[in-house]
């Protein structure tokens, strides 16, 4: 399996330029996190498919915070002597995230990290209806399956969520998710809920299909594979970024070759990623064909991919 670097060499050789030269390797970089997207939407490839767990929380608004919370420690409340673990902690917005509370907490009392030793105040408590489950980009979401209840979960638009409950007051197992944008804070995506969560800790499985992650320097001497890529896939990498290269150069002939070569490069991998899908058979069938449907009036001609 080839490192980053290796592959930058081979992208700056194709192209005929001096790979110890920093200027084409840093260029040689960017050409490669432009070719990761083209890859990724040119088939459904099962290398992108990934699974993750997240669970149900309460909201807690927290001010005057010291120290920094950290995920699965115990906190404590210092007036109520209530307990609940740490899911997560955004210091940016001073929430607090927690789950499996053992009663209630009192407004205004100090809550306390049992490892961490941070400490906040308790000003407020939600039920959380918003909840970014990957730390990164997304391309797709397949599915969300409430694990603890064993409840398959609805993925919706934003009118069939709204009209489940219109002043959001139902609680109980989540039923039905909506992808709701962007997290403001991060950049992630975001998922709302119907209905609100009537209980914590319920473990909530996703599958999705990852998107690219921008490289750096600090990729360069790790294998390809490690980043994301089967060997397949490796010389489809190349080929677009030599692609780009030869053209920023005016080189439309070594371009036109590289766009030829990563198109049959493609073609390999669609074939091996069938075979990923267990030992079946598929029929062959070309990539554009014609469909004749009438309606009524005369023969339409329309196009299909």
């Amino acid at each position: 399996m080839s490192t980053l670097t290796q592959a930058l060499t081979l992208v700056l050789d194709r192209v005929g330029l001096d790979s110890s030269e920093s200027s084409f390797v840093n260029r040689a970089r960017q050409y490669m996190n432009h070719a990761q997207p083209v890859l990724h939407n040119a088939a459904r490839w099962w290398w992108l498919d990934q699974t993750t767990t997240f669970k149900t929380t309460q909201t807690f608004g927290i001010s005057s915070a010291a120290g920094t919370f950290t995920a699965g420690e115990t906190i404590t409340g210092g007036t109520s002597g209530s307990t609940a673990i740490v899911d997560s902690y955004d210091a940016t917005n001073a929430l607090l995230y927690i789950y499996t509370p053992s009663a209630d907490f009192t407004v205004g009392e100090t809550v306390t990290g049992g490892t961490s030793s941070a400490t906040a105040q308790y000003d407020s408590m939600t039920i959380t209806r918003i909840y970014t489950p990957v730390s990164s980009n997304i391309t797709s979401w397949w599915s969300f399956v409430d694990e603890t209840n064993q409840n398959a979960i609805e993925i919706v638009g934003p009118d069939t969520l709204d009209l489940s409950d219109l002043d959001r007051d139902e609680t109980g197992d989540i039923r039905r998710a909506y992808v709701g944008g962007m997290d403001d804070t991060t950049g992630y995506p975001t998922i709302e809920v119907y209905p609100k969560p009537s209980a914590t800790n319920s473990t909530i499985r996703v599958r999705y299909r990852i998107a690219a992650t921008e490289w750096t320097n600090a990729n360069d001497a790790t294998s390809l594979l490690v980043l994301g890529y089967p060997q397949v896939a490796e010389q489809a990498l190349v080929y677009w970024a030599s692609r780009l290269f030869a053209q920023e150069k005016g080189d439309g002939d070594l371009a036109a070759q590289e766009t030829e070569n990563f198109n049959a490069q493609i073609s390999v991998m669609k074939k091996q990623n069938l075979a990923m899908q267990g030992n079946r058979r598929y029929r062959s069938e070309p990539e554009d064909r014609v469909l004749v449907r009438t309606d009524g009036t005369g023969i339409v001609f329309t196009w299909s991919n």
